[in-house]
């Protein structure tokens, strides 16, 4: 048996495969085996074979809501049948104190230190928080100037590298913006194309198919623009927006396994519209349609007291996420409702329970905020 154990662990080609086959947790205690093992599962190789396309999300981080006091993190698990611990409660992996999270690409989270609001004055950082390393991002050299927005750039798929893109404040035209892009493998930042005017929000970019997408702010789902960026061609754009039907407001936009969200909600109505983006970016479609009263009917705690159906505010509830899979055979919202997470099956139709919020204040929503969804990934940063 011992030797057998050898023979296998002596041939490479025959190693891969086993390993491939091994749950991240086992693959990271594996990788104090020896350095040699190090070396294979460490590999961008290794991590592109075993997944070829990111991982599904399985759970979500949130800011609590005294986070400018206790810099904590909430966590949600998206399996209904068994939770496990959250990676982290505090981020802790520098010198500073505190740690906020900006973004959650494909694995990876675009964090900063939280000293000041002043977001040209930050420190940034990408965090794997599966394999707990992280990379420090160099200083700007136009740290002076007002960043408006940072966004990472990651898909193991197409790449092992990621780039950052910062909006910041131009120096040269009044009232304009201008792009600077950081790439992990080719190096320091450096500014791409003109000064541009937009009123978009880059405080929340998606990146999606190569690009990175801004919505303008606002609720109106009338209204509103969505500003590209294709961080390989380095080339901005704007992108169509669905359909304008009267009374609806975003609440979700982002990418979930390769496809592209959004999400409008007709409150008075208690229906919801969940848009999908071509793979060409030409238009958007209604993937699927949910009517929230049907959600009330198994949590019937979600219906506002002294409020009428058809009333603004009737039910309360607040969209944390959208995740699906390639296969769309387990597509499903993570709601917020008072005092509960729960998720409703976009296919089936079918809603369970998450978990319940300590000390949640009656007819209150606890978030009212996006998630950062925690993919687990062997990614090297």
């Amino acid at each position: 048996m011992l030797e057998s154990a050898e023979l296998v662990s002596s041939i490479d080609d025959l190693l891969l495969q086993i390993l491939l086959f091994l749950p991240i947790r086992s693959l990271i205690r594996f990788k104090c085996v020896s350095k040699h093992w190090l070396s294979l599962i460490t590999n961008p190789r290794f991590s592109l074979l075993r997944n070829p396309n990111p991982n599904p999300a399985i759970g979500l981080f949130f800011h609590c809501r005294d986070f400018h006091i206790n810099q904590e993190y909430d966590y949600i698990h998206f399996d209904t049948q068994s939770h496990t611990n959250p990676q982290f409660k505090k981020l802790r992996f520098t010198e500073e104190n505190s740690i906020c999270i900006l973004q959650s690409c494909n694995g990876l989270l675009l964090c900063s230190d939280f000293v000041t609001s002043h977001w040209s004055k930050r420190s940034y950082y990408v965090y794997n928080p599966t394999t707990k390393h992280f990379s420090t991002l160099p200083n700007r050299a136009e740290a002076s100037r007002v960043v408006r927005g940072m966004s990472l750039a990651f898909d193991p798929a197409r790449s092992p590298h990621y780039k950052v893109v910062c909006i910041r404040k131009s120096e040269s035209a009044r009232n304009h913006y201008q792009i600077e892009v950081y790439s992990s493998d080719t190096g320091p930042w450096r500014a791409v194309g003109d000064p541009f005017v937009s009123n978009v929000s880059f405080g929340n970019g998606v990146y999606w198919n190569g690009m990175i997408f801004w919505i303008s702010p606002g609720d109106n789902f009338f209204n509103f623009t969505i500003l590209c960026f294709d961080v390989d061609l380095e080339t901005r754009g704007e992108m169509p927006v669905p359909p304008a039907r009267q009374g609806g407001y975003v609440g979700f936009f982002g990418e979930s396994c390769g496809h592209l969200h959004l999400i409008a909600t007709y409150e008075p109505e208690g229906k919801i519209d969940v848009y999908e983006m071509k793979g060409d970016c030409s238009e958007w479609f209604v993937k699927y349609k949910v009517d929230v009263g049907q959600v009330s009917v198994a949590f019937p705690g979600m219906i506002r007291e002294n409020h009428s159906p058809g009333d603004w505010g009737y039910y309360a509830f607040a969209i944390l996420s959208l995740v699906g899979k390639r296969e769309d055979d387990d597509c499903f919202l993570v709601l917020e409702i008072p005092g509960k997470a729960i998720r409703y099956n976009l296919v089936n139709g079918s809603v369970d329970m998450l978990c319940e919020f300590e000390g949640a204040e009656e007819q209150s929503l606890r978030y009212l905020n996006l998630g950062f969804e925690y993919i687990e990934s062997l990614c090297c940063v």
